[in-house]
């Protein structure tokens, strides 16, 4: 047993008592002259060891984990004889990890071990992260905004045109046709319901001048 004593604010005496270093974590109390004060440090009984602090000094690589799937292009960034790239389905011990990364996965306080230093969000929003938990615990959160902005832009001009020449309507009319055996005699009986409209001359509104906004404000202008 190991007893601290902290010469606190004001005088106050404050003896913290750990019960074998190994679990720390579980058995961590604070004493003071005014009684007992709650410690929340319940994030460090995810399996870390006293014994395992000569392993922390050896050199190596920094273990990464991906949670979801992330482009190849983006991964290769990291140099391979600095870091270990591996998908979290891949890992027996997923408590090693010094980095994660991760997109839609809802991450749960319990899959960040002990060794993490930094979590990464391929995208723009943090909804999906405890961010309040881990700024507590220390632990960066970093988002990429800006990151997928281009292809969501071009999702967005595609659906202009599809929706203004009424596109969908016009696959899903032939497939019924199609199915009915109808389809050659009707296509070009048909095609002129679903003529639509040009998009060149049309206000579009844009709500919002982000990299996403600006982009599809500025390429839809040149239509």
């Amino acid at each position: 047993m190991t007893t601290l004593l902290i010469l606190g604010r004001a005088g106050t005496r404050t003896r913290l008592t750990c019960c074998g270093l190994a679990t720390t974590a579980r058995f961590l109390s604070t004493t003071t002259t005014d009684g007992p004060l709650p410690v929340n440090v319940e994030h460090y009984t995810s399996g870390w060891c006293i014994d395992d602090i000569s392993d922390f000094t050896k050199p190596g690589k920094y273990n990464i984990m991906t949670y979801n799937k992330i482009s190849p292009k983006g991964l290769a960034v990291f140099p391979q004889d600095l870091y270990n790239v591996s998908a979290a389905e891949e890992q027996t011990n997923k408590s090693n990890a010094h980095a994660l990364l991760l997109r839609s996965h809802k991450l749960q306080e319990e899959q960040v071990g002990v060794a993490v230093r930094a979590i990464a969000r391929c995208g723009a929003g943090t909804n999906n992260i405890p961010v309040a938990k881990m700024t507590e615990l220390g632990i960066p959160v970093f988002n990429t905004p800006g990151a997928n902005a281009n292809a969501v832009k071009e999702l967005i001009l595609c659906g202009l045109l599809l929706g203004s020449r009424r596109v969908v309507d016009g696959i899903n009319h032939m497939k019924d046709l199609g199915s009915q055996g109808l389809a050659k005699e009707r296509v070009e009986k048909d095609k002129s319901m679903f003529g639509g409209r040009e998009v060149k001359g049309k206000t579009l509104a844009v709500i919002g001048l982000g990299h996403i906004g600006a982009g599809t404000a500025r390429d839809a202008a040149s239509l």
